[in-house]
């Protein structure tokens, strides 16, 4: 097996994690404005790249841990 390879799913879950982890922390960081509405607060840029994040992070951890098999292409 390449040796590169064994490292590969130690950098998924490692570089997932972090994903994961800046995704949740801009939900909450992001500057509110003082009358912002419920929808406004939820559909906003900021939000929709949390949850961008927050997904891909959550895929790459399951390619990581092996739940998901890494495509072969030929």
């Amino acid at each position: 097996m390449n040796s590169a390879a064994v490292f590969l799913p130690k950098f998924f879950v490692v570089c997932s994690s972090i994903l994961l982890l800046t995704g949740v922390a801009q939900v909450f960081v992001r500057p509110h404005a003082p009358n912002e509405s419920l929808a406004a607060k939820l559909i906003n840029r900021s939000t929709i790249t949390a949850l961008f994040a927050v997904a891909v992070g959550v895929c790459g951890l399951l390619v990581g841990l092996g739940v998901v098999k890494m495509p072969h292409f030929r």
